[in-house]
């Protein structure tokens, strides 16, 4: 029991850099809302639009987009090639 004071009172006083927090938040959005299926996926050409002109795209399409792994990898993809682009 002690232990696990210990380590919940380290982790407490852990500071995380803005980066570090980034990275644990997109390791997080790609593995932990798996969708096999794509059920309820928009299609490739609304998430170009979304990663074009984000405020064109209905908030529920970004709340799937953060609720559904494949869909945040290919919006990641898409983001990351506009940014090469430029």
């Amino acid at each position: 029991m002690r232990a696990v004071r210990r380590r919940a009172k380290r982790l407490k006083r852990e500071v995380y850099s803005e980066q570090t927090l980034l990275k644990l938040l997109r390791e997080h959005l790609s593995r932990e809302y798996p969708n096999p299926r794509r059920e309820g996926c928009p299609a490739k050409s609304v998430l170009r639009t979304m990663a074009k002109e984000p405020q064109e795209v209905d908030a529920a399409i970004v709340y799937h987009v953060f609720h559904c792994s494949p869909c945040y990898k290919a919006s990641s993809r898409l983001l990351a090639r506009l940014k090469a682009g430029r």
